[in-house]
Protein backbone atom coordinates (compact mmCIF):
# COMPACT_ATOMS: atom_id res chain seq x y z
CA UNK A 1 0.00 0.00 0.00
CA UNK A 2 1.35 3.79 -1.24
CA UNK A 3 2.42 5.62 2.04
CA UNK A 4 0.50 9.24 2.16
CA UNK A 5 2.01 11.73 2.85
CA UNK A 6 1.47 15.58 2.54
CA UNK A 7 3.64 16.04 -0.80
CA UNK A 8 1.26 13.85 -2.00
CA UNK A 9 -2.20 15.92 -1.82
CA UNK A 10 -0.45 18.53 -3.70
CA UNK A 11 -1.31 21.36 -1.71
CA UNK A 12 0.60 24.96 -2.60
CA UNK A 13 4.18 25.47 -1.83
CA UNK A 14 3.34 28.21 1.00
CA UNK A 15 1.55 25.91 2.95
CA UNK A 16 3.83 22.81 2.68
CA UNK A 17 6.12 25.37 4.43
CA UNK A 18 3.68 26.00 7.05
CA UNK A 19 3.66 22.39 7.76
CA UNK A 20 7.42 22.02 8.03
CA UNK A 21 7.09 24.80 10.43
CA UNK A 22 4.81 22.86 12.61
CA UNK A 23 7.26 19.63 12.18
CA UNK A 24 3.92 17.73 10.59
CA UNK A 25 5.86 14.68 9.22
CA UNK A 26 3.03 12.70 7.71
CA UNK A 27 -0.51 12.89 7.34
CA UNK A 28 -2.44 11.19 10.39
CA UNK A 29 -5.41 8.34 9.28
CA UNK A 30 -8.30 10.79 9.65
CA UNK A 31 -5.96 13.47 7.37
CA UNK A 32 -4.81 10.51 4.71
CA UNK A 33 -8.68 9.81 4.65
CA UNK A 34 -10.76 13.40 4.37
CA UNK A 35 -8.32 15.75 2.80
CA UNK A 36 -8.39 14.36 -1.04
CA UNK A 37 -12.20 14.41 -0.72
CA UNK A 38 -12.56 17.73 0.78
CA UNK A 39 -10.18 18.23 -2.01
CA UNK A 40 -12.90 17.16 -4.30
CA UNK A 41 -15.59 19.29 -3.20
CA UNK A 42 -17.01 16.56 -1.37
CA UNK A 43 -19.30 17.07 1.56
CA UNK A 44 -17.59 15.00 4.40
CA UNK A 45 -18.15 13.25 7.89
CA UNK A 46 -15.14 12.71 9.90
CA UNK A 47 -15.91 10.82 13.12
CA UNK A 48 -13.02 11.14 14.79
CA UNK A 49 -11.95 11.99 18.44
CA UNK A 50 -9.53 15.00 19.99
CA UNK A 51 -5.98 14.26 19.78
CA UNK A 52 -6.16 12.29 15.83
CA UNK A 53 -4.95 15.86 14.20
CA UNK A 54 -8.64 16.76 12.92
CA UNK A 55 -8.29 20.48 12.80
CA UNK A 56 -5.77 20.15 10.43
CA UNK A 57 -7.86 17.59 8.25
CA UNK A 58 -10.51 20.04 7.28
CA UNK A 59 -7.96 23.61 8.10
CA UNK A 60 -5.32 22.34 5.17
CA UNK A 61 -7.96 21.64 2.21
CA UNK A 62 -9.42 24.77 3.02
CA UNK A 63 -6.40 27.38 2.74
CA UNK A 64 -5.34 25.27 -0.18
CA UNK A 65 -8.38 26.66 -2.25
CA UNK A 66 -8.85 30.25 -0.69
CA UNK A 67 -8.79 33.03 -3.05
CA UNK A 68 -6.63 35.31 -1.01
CA UNK A 69 -7.53 38.11 -3.07
CA UNK A 70 -10.93 38.28 -2.47
CA UNK A 71 -11.92 40.12 0.67
CA UNK A 72 -15.24 38.03 1.54
CA UNK A 73 -15.62 35.86 4.50
CA UNK A 74 -14.86 32.26 2.72
CA UNK A 75 -14.99 30.10 5.84
CA UNK A 76 -17.27 29.39 8.51
CA UNK A 77 -16.32 26.88 11.47
CA UNK A 78 -18.09 26.22 14.53
CA UNK A 79 -17.29 24.98 17.49
CA UNK A 80 -18.61 24.85 21.17
CA UNK A 81 -16.28 26.36 23.20
CA UNK A 82 -13.81 29.91 22.98
CA UNK A 83 -11.15 27.89 24.17
CA UNK A 84 -11.84 25.17 20.97
CA UNK A 85 -12.47 28.73 18.52
CA UNK A 86 -9.66 30.34 20.07
CA UNK A 87 -7.50 27.45 19.68
CA UNK A 88 -8.68 26.35 15.67
CA UNK A 89 -8.03 30.55 14.75
CA UNK A 90 -4.09 29.87 16.24
CA UNK A 91 -3.67 26.84 14.59
CA UNK A 92 -4.91 28.27 11.23
CA UNK A 93 -2.68 31.39 11.62
CA UNK A 94 0.16 28.66 12.01
CA UNK A 95 0.01 26.54 9.11
CA UNK A 96 -1.30 29.71 6.67
CA UNK A 97 1.58 32.01 8.20
CA UNK A 98 3.24 31.88 4.78
CA UNK A 99 -0.08 32.93 2.80
CA UNK A 100 -1.00 36.02 4.34
CA UNK A 101 -4.67 34.63 5.29
CA UNK A 102 -6.82 36.57 7.79
CA UNK A 103 -9.04 34.61 10.60
CA UNK A 104 -11.27 36.13 13.11
CA UNK A 105 -12.39 34.42 16.39
CA UNK A 106 -16.09 34.99 17.52
CA UNK A 107 -16.64 34.22 20.88
CA UNK A 108 -18.23 35.91 23.90
CA UNK A 109 -16.07 36.70 26.69
CA UNK A 110 -14.84 39.76 24.08
CA UNK A 111 -16.26 43.16 23.19
CA UNK A 112 -18.30 42.48 20.58
CA UNK A 113 -16.91 46.35 19.29
CA UNK A 114 -13.97 45.22 18.41
CA UNK A 115 -14.76 42.21 16.66
CA UNK A 116 -17.34 44.29 14.34
CA UNK A 117 -14.52 47.00 13.70
CA UNK A 118 -12.31 43.58 12.56
CA UNK A 119 -15.06 42.07 10.51
CA UNK A 120 -15.19 45.96 8.61
CA UNK A 121 -11.48 44.61 7.39
CA UNK A 122 -10.88 41.96 5.10
CA UNK A 123 -11.40 38.32 7.01
CA UNK A 124 -11.06 34.90 5.14
CA UNK A 125 -12.01 32.50 7.72
CA UNK A 126 -14.44 33.03 10.59
CA UNK A 127 -14.51 30.60 13.44
CA UNK A 128 -16.72 30.99 16.43
CA UNK A 129 -19.20 29.93 18.92
CA UNK A 130 -22.62 29.45 17.77
CA UNK A 131 -24.42 32.12 20.01
CA UNK A 132 -21.76 35.02 19.21
CA UNK A 133 -22.47 34.15 15.31
CA UNK A 134 -25.52 34.22 15.29
CA UNK A 135 -25.45 37.51 17.45
CA UNK A 136 -23.67 39.53 14.22
CA UNK A 137 -25.94 37.84 11.98
CA UNK A 138 -28.94 39.21 13.86
CA UNK A 139 -27.06 43.09 14.26
CA UNK A 140 -25.97 42.67 10.37
CA UNK A 141 -22.25 42.90 11.04
CA UNK A 142 -21.68 39.20 9.80
CA UNK A 143 -23.04 37.87 6.24
CA UNK A 144 -22.43 34.44 4.54
CA UNK A 145 -23.63 34.86 1.18
CA UNK A 146 -20.43 34.19 -0.20
CA UNK A 147 -18.75 31.70 1.62
CA UNK A 148 -17.42 28.12 -0.30
CA UNK A 149 -16.99 26.34 3.36
CA UNK A 150 -18.86 25.45 6.56
CA UNK A 151 -17.36 23.72 9.42
CA UNK A 152 -19.29 22.04 12.07
CA UNK A 153 -16.35 20.90 14.79
CA UNK A 154 -17.40 18.88 17.35
CA UNK A 155 -20.95 18.96 16.78
CA UNK A 156 -21.90 16.29 19.42
CA UNK A 157 -20.57 18.13 21.75
CA UNK A 158 -22.40 21.54 20.35
CA UNK A 159 -25.94 19.72 19.41
CA UNK A 160 -25.38 18.74 23.61
CA UNK A 161 -24.83 22.07 25.25
CA UNK A 162 -28.43 23.01 23.36
CA UNK A 163 -26.72 24.84 20.00
CA UNK A 164 -29.07 23.19 17.93
CA UNK A 165 -31.41 25.76 16.89
CA UNK A 166 -28.47 28.17 16.85
CA UNK A 167 -27.12 26.00 14.26
CA UNK A 168 -30.00 25.42 12.40
CA UNK A 169 -30.20 29.30 11.72
CA UNK A 170 -26.62 29.61 10.34
CA UNK A 171 -26.53 26.80 8.74
CA UNK A 172 -29.81 28.55 6.86
CA UNK A 173 -27.95 31.78 6.12
CA UNK A 174 -25.46 30.03 3.97
CA UNK A 175 -25.65 29.38 0.54
CA UNK A 176 -27.06 26.08 -1.45
CA UNK A 177 -23.69 25.31 -2.92
CA UNK A 178 -21.16 25.78 -0.13
CA UNK A 179 -19.45 22.23 0.86
CA UNK A 180 -20.34 21.05 4.32
CA UNK A 181 -17.85 19.30 6.87
CA UNK A 182 -18.75 18.06 9.74
CA UNK A 183 -16.52 16.45 12.73
CA UNK A 184 -17.97 14.81 15.73
CA UNK A 185 -16.49 12.07 18.19
CA UNK A 186 -19.97 10.46 18.55
CA UNK A 187 -22.87 10.15 16.10
CA UNK A 188 -26.26 10.83 17.89
CA UNK A 189 -29.28 10.95 16.40
CA UNK A 190 -29.36 14.68 16.96
CA UNK A 191 -25.79 14.56 14.71
CA UNK A 192 -27.41 12.56 11.98
CA UNK A 193 -30.18 14.46 11.55
CA UNK A 194 -28.61 17.26 10.84
CA UNK A 195 -26.34 15.46 8.25
CA UNK A 196 -29.38 14.17 6.55
CA UNK A 197 -30.99 17.36 6.21
CA UNK A 198 -28.25 19.79 5.37
CA UNK A 199 -25.51 17.59 3.40
CA UNK A 200 -24.90 16.23 0.20
CA UNK A 201 -24.38 12.02 0.21
CA UNK A 202 -21.38 12.77 2.36
CA UNK A 203 -19.03 9.85 2.83
CA UNK A 204 -18.75 8.55 6.85
CA UNK A 205 -15.12 8.67 7.51
CA UNK A 206 -14.52 6.54 11.09
CA UNK A 207 -11.33 6.72 12.65
CA UNK A 208 -10.66 3.81 15.17
CA UNK A 209 -9.79 7.06 17.67
CA UNK A 210 -9.70 5.30 21.18
CA UNK A 211 -6.78 3.06 20.34
CA UNK A 212 -5.27 5.33 18.46
CA UNK A 213 -5.84 8.17 21.03
CA UNK A 214 -3.77 6.20 23.35
CA UNK A 215 -1.07 4.01 21.37
CA UNK A 216 1.66 6.00 21.78
CA UNK A 217 0.63 7.09 25.87
CA UNK A 218 1.91 4.77 28.56
CA UNK A 219 -1.04 4.11 31.00
CA UNK A 220 -0.11 3.97 34.49
CA UNK A 221 -2.49 3.68 37.84
CA UNK A 222 -1.57 3.38 41.71
CA UNK A 223 -3.80 2.21 44.26
CA UNK A 224 -3.78 4.80 46.82
CA UNK A 225 -5.71 6.22 49.71
CA UNK A 226 -7.12 10.29 49.34
CA UNK A 227 -5.00 10.61 52.29
CA UNK A 228 -1.73 9.84 50.55
CA UNK A 229 -2.78 11.78 47.17
CA UNK A 230 -0.83 14.79 47.88
CA UNK A 231 2.27 13.06 48.45
CA UNK A 232 2.49 11.15 45.94
CA UNK A 233 1.64 13.48 43.72
CA UNK A 234 5.02 15.11 45.02
CA UNK A 235 6.76 11.67 44.51
CA UNK A 236 5.75 10.71 41.33
CA UNK A 237 6.79 14.20 40.09
CA UNK A 238 10.39 14.20 42.09
CA UNK A 239 10.73 10.66 40.41
CA UNK A 240 9.39 11.23 36.59
CA UNK A 241 10.66 14.54 36.12
CA UNK A 242 7.68 16.20 33.08
CA UNK A 243 8.54 18.81 31.01
CA UNK A 244 4.99 19.77 31.10
CA UNK A 245 2.10 18.45 32.38
CA UNK A 246 -1.92 18.38 33.20
CA UNK A 247 -2.94 17.80 36.42
CA UNK A 248 -7.02 17.02 36.50
CA UNK A 249 -9.25 17.43 39.77
CA UNK A 250 -13.03 17.11 39.74
CA UNK A 251 -13.72 19.53 41.28
CA UNK A 252 -12.91 23.84 41.48
CA UNK A 253 -12.07 23.74 45.02
CA UNK A 254 -9.52 20.66 44.69
CA UNK A 255 -7.63 22.08 41.98
CA UNK A 256 -7.21 25.47 43.90
CA UNK A 257 -6.12 23.61 46.79
CA UNK A 258 -3.90 21.57 44.58
CA UNK A 259 -2.05 24.50 42.93
CA UNK A 260 -1.80 26.60 46.49
CA UNK A 261 0.04 23.20 47.58
CA UNK A 262 2.22 23.16 44.89
CA UNK A 263 2.97 26.45 44.71
CA UNK A 264 4.22 25.83 48.36
CA UNK A 265 6.28 23.33 47.22
CA UNK A 266 8.02 25.38 44.85
CA UNK A 267 6.87 24.59 41.75
CA UNK A 268 5.51 26.75 39.22
CA UNK A 269 1.73 25.40 38.97
CA UNK A 270 -1.83 27.33 37.71
CA UNK A 271 -5.33 26.29 37.59
CA UNK A 272 -7.61 27.00 35.48
CA UNK A 273 -11.33 25.77 35.66
CA UNK A 274 -14.79 27.50 35.12
CA UNK A 275 -15.06 30.05 37.07
CA UNK A 276 -11.92 32.22 35.60
CA UNK A 277 -12.80 34.69 33.39
CA UNK A 278 -12.35 34.44 29.50
CA UNK A 279 -9.57 37.33 29.44
CA UNK A 280 -7.54 35.10 32.28
CA UNK A 281 -8.11 31.76 30.65
CA UNK A 282 -6.81 33.39 27.34
CA UNK A 283 -3.60 34.36 29.42
CA UNK A 284 -3.24 31.01 31.08
CA UNK A 285 -3.05 29.03 28.17
CA UNK A 286 -1.09 31.50 25.92
CA UNK A 287 1.34 31.25 29.26
CA UNK A 288 1.29 27.54 29.12
CA UNK A 289 1.90 26.89 25.73
CA UNK A 290 4.92 29.14 25.73
CA UNK A 291 6.26 27.22 28.88
CA UNK A 292 5.71 30.37 31.38
CA UNK A 293 4.93 27.43 33.94
CA UNK A 294 4.92 23.87 34.28
CA UNK A 295 1.50 22.41 35.92
CA UNK A 296 -1.50 23.06 34.57
CA UNK A 297 -3.90 22.12 37.38
CA UNK A 298 -7.56 21.54 35.54
CA UNK A 299 -10.96 20.62 35.97
CA UNK A 300 -12.77 18.91 32.94
CA UNK A 301 -13.33 22.08 30.75
CA UNK A 302 -9.38 21.66 29.86
CA UNK A 303 -9.87 18.11 28.63
CA UNK A 304 -11.60 18.77 25.77
CA UNK A 305 -10.09 20.87 22.48
CA UNK A 306 -7.08 21.94 25.09
CA UNK A 307 -4.11 20.83 22.34
CA UNK A 308 -0.57 21.85 24.20
CA UNK A 309 2.35 20.35 22.50
CA UNK A 310 5.07 18.69 24.66
CA UNK A 311 2.76 18.32 27.32
CA UNK A 312 4.37 15.08 29.20
CA UNK A 313 2.71 13.60 31.44
CA UNK A 314 -1.29 13.50 32.60
CA UNK A 315 -1.80 12.87 36.44
CA UNK A 316 -5.45 11.93 36.88
CA UNK A 317 -5.56 13.38 40.48
CA UNK A 318 -9.15 12.53 40.81
CA UNK A 319 -10.64 9.20 37.98
CA UNK A 320 -13.62 10.78 36.25
CA UNK A 321 -16.37 8.61 36.21
CA UNK A 322 -17.11 8.03 32.39
CA UNK A 323 -14.59 6.58 29.64
CA UNK A 324 -15.00 9.50 27.58
CA UNK A 325 -13.75 11.68 29.86
CA UNK A 326 -10.58 9.69 31.03
CA UNK A 327 -10.02 9.37 27.07
CA UNK A 328 -10.21 12.66 26.48
CA UNK A 329 -7.93 13.83 29.59
CA UNK A 330 -5.26 10.89 28.64
CA UNK A 331 -5.48 12.46 25.17
CA UNK A 332 -3.58 15.90 26.17
CA UNK A 333 -0.38 13.84 25.75
CA UNK A 334 1.52 11.98 23.07
CA UNK A 335 0.45 14.67 21.15
CA UNK A 336 1.50 14.57 17.20
CA UNK A 337 3.26 10.97 17.54
CA UNK A 338 5.19 12.15 20.55
CA UNK A 339 4.99 9.92 23.34
CA UNK A 340 3.25 10.39 26.74
CA UNK A 341 2.51 9.18 30.01
CA UNK A 342 -0.92 9.36 31.92
CA UNK A 343 -0.62 8.51 35.51
CA UNK A 344 -4.09 7.68 37.30
CA UNK A 345 -4.90 7.76 41.34
CA UNK A 346 -7.41 4.97 41.95
CA UNK A 347 -8.40 4.09 45.25
CA UNK A 348 -9.12 0.68 46.42
CA UNK A 349 -13.39 0.97 45.53
CA UNK A 350 -12.26 2.40 42.07
CA UNK A 351 -10.45 -0.37 40.58
CA UNK A 352 -13.58 -1.62 38.24
CA UNK A 353 -13.52 1.86 37.02
CA UNK A 354 -9.85 0.88 35.11
CA UNK A 355 -10.83 -2.34 33.70
CA UNK A 356 -13.74 -0.04 32.17
CA UNK A 357 -10.94 1.91 30.71
CA UNK A 358 -8.91 -0.97 29.33
CA UNK A 359 -11.83 -2.62 27.72
CA UNK A 360 -12.65 1.13 26.18
CA UNK A 361 -8.70 2.33 24.84
CA UNK A 362 -7.98 -1.68 23.72
CA UNK A 363 -5.13 -1.02 25.81
CA UNK A 364 -3.29 -2.44 29.36
CA UNK A 365 -3.10 0.06 32.62
CA UNK A 366 -0.24 -0.92 34.09
CA UNK A 367 -1.09 -0.90 37.95
CA UNK A 368 2.42 0.34 40.39
CA UNK A 369 3.26 0.18 43.73
CA UNK A 370 4.72 3.43 44.54
CA UNK A 371 8.52 3.95 45.47
CA UNK A 372 8.58 6.02 48.48
CA UNK A 373 10.04 9.07 47.84
CA UNK A 374 10.97 12.01 50.11
CA UNK A 375 7.22 12.67 50.91
CA UNK A 376 5.63 9.11 51.84
CA UNK A 377 6.88 6.36 54.69
CA UNK A 378 10.44 7.56 55.36
CA UNK A 379 9.78 10.48 53.77
CA UNK A 380 6.88 11.38 56.34
CA UNK A 381 9.73 10.32 59.23
CA UNK A 382 12.14 12.29 57.86
CA UNK A 383 10.23 15.17 57.47
CA UNK A 384 8.66 15.07 61.22
CA UNK A 385 12.40 15.07 62.16
CA UNK A 386 13.42 18.17 60.60
CA UNK A 387 9.85 19.91 61.50
CA UNK A 388 10.87 19.89 65.17
CA UNK A 389 14.34 20.13 65.02
CA UNK A 390 13.21 23.44 63.32
CA UNK A 391 10.88 24.61 65.77
CA UNK A 392 13.64 23.21 68.86
CA UNK A 393 15.91 25.94 67.05
CA UNK A 394 13.25 28.16 66.89
CA UNK A 395 12.19 27.86 70.69
CA UNK A 396 16.14 28.00 71.81
CA UNK A 397 16.36 31.24 69.89
CA UNK A 398 13.43 32.95 71.06
CA UNK A 399 15.17 32.20 74.63
CA UNK A 400 18.26 33.83 73.79
CA UNK A 401 16.55 36.92 72.69
CA UNK A 402 14.39 36.79 76.05
CA UNK A 403 17.62 36.34 77.91
CA UNK A 404 18.85 38.95 76.34
CA UNK A 405 16.32 41.53 76.45
CA UNK A 406 16.34 40.91 80.36
CA UNK A 407 20.23 40.97 80.54
CA UNK A 408 19.87 44.77 78.65
CA UNK A 409 17.49 45.70 81.30
CA UNK A 410 19.92 45.40 84.33
CA UNK A 411 22.83 45.60 82.91
CA UNK A 412 23.59 49.13 83.80
CA UNK A 413 22.54 48.50 87.82
CA UNK A 414 24.76 45.28 87.88
CA UNK A 415 28.06 46.31 86.53
CA UNK A 416 27.85 49.52 88.86
CA UNK A 417 27.28 47.24 92.11
CA UNK A 418 29.62 44.51 90.36
CA UNK A 419 32.12 47.21 90.00
CA UNK A 420 31.41 49.11 92.92
CA UNK A 421 31.43 52.25 90.85
CA UNK A 422 29.51 55.50 91.40
CA UNK A 423 26.97 55.98 88.78
CA UNK A 424 25.12 59.34 87.70
CA UNK A 425 23.72 61.22 90.57
CA UNK A 426 20.11 60.50 91.22
CA UNK A 427 19.98 57.12 88.98
CA UNK A 428 20.02 54.74 92.20
CA UNK A 429 16.67 57.17 93.60
CA UNK A 430 15.37 56.86 90.09
CA UNK A 431 16.02 53.54 90.24
CA UNK A 432 14.29 52.95 93.47
CA UNK A 433 11.36 54.84 92.27
CA UNK A 434 10.34 52.85 89.44
CA UNK A 435 10.85 49.39 91.85
CA UNK A 436 7.93 51.16 94.22
CA UNK A 437 5.91 51.73 91.41
CA UNK A 438 6.32 48.51 90.06
CA UNK A 439 5.43 47.03 93.36
CA UNK A 440 2.47 49.00 93.65
CA UNK A 441 1.01 48.26 89.91
CA UNK A 442 1.59 44.32 91.05
CA UNK A 443 -0.12 44.87 94.13
CA UNK A 444 -3.16 46.65 92.80
CA UNK A 445 -3.73 44.30 89.83
CA UNK A 446 -3.61 41.35 92.35
CA UNK A 447 -6.03 42.67 94.59
CA UNK A 448 -8.43 43.72 91.48
CA UNK A 449 -8.06 39.94 90.08
CA UNK A 450 -8.79 39.18 93.51
CA UNK A 451 -11.71 40.64 94.39
CA UNK A 452 -12.42 39.21 90.31
CA UNK A 453 -12.29 36.05 91.69
CA UNK A 454 -14.51 36.68 94.21
CA UNK A 455 -16.94 37.96 92.48
CA UNK A 456 -17.13 35.38 90.07
CA UNK A 457 -17.08 33.04 92.69
CA UNK A 458 -20.42 34.92 94.51
CA UNK A 459 -22.34 34.97 91.33
CA UNK A 460 -21.77 31.14 90.88
CA UNK A 461 -22.61 30.42 94.37
CA UNK A 462 -25.78 32.87 93.57
CA UNK A 463 -26.93 30.77 90.76
CA UNK A 464 -26.48 27.53 92.28
CA UNK A 465 -29.02 29.05 95.33
CA UNK A 466 -31.71 30.14 92.74
CA UNK A 467 -31.76 26.40 90.83
CA UNK A 468 -32.41 24.86 94.01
Amino acid sequence: MTRVTFESFGLRPELMQGIQDLYYKQPTPIQAEAIPLILEGKDVIGQAQTGTGKTAAFVLPILDQLQLEKRDIQALILTPTRELSIQIAAEIEKLGKHLGVQTLSLHGGTDIERQISKLSRTVHIVVGTPGRVLDHLKRGTLHFGRISWLVLDEADKMLEMGFLEDVEQIIVSTPQDRQVLLFSATMPDQVKQLAHRFMKQPPHLKIDNRQRTVESIRQVCYVINQTDKMDALLDLIESTKPYLAIIFANTQQRVQVLTAHLQQQGYDAQALYGDLSQKKRETLMRDFRNVKFQFLVATDIAARGLDVEGVTHVFNYDIPSDVESYIHRVGRTGRAGQEGTAISFVSPRQKSLIQRFEKATRAEIEEKVLTPGHHLTEGRRQRAEEREAFFAQQRAEQQRQQAEKEKKQVEPLVDALKKNQKVKPGYKKKLSKEVEQWKKQYEKKKKWEQAKAERKAARKKGSGQKKR
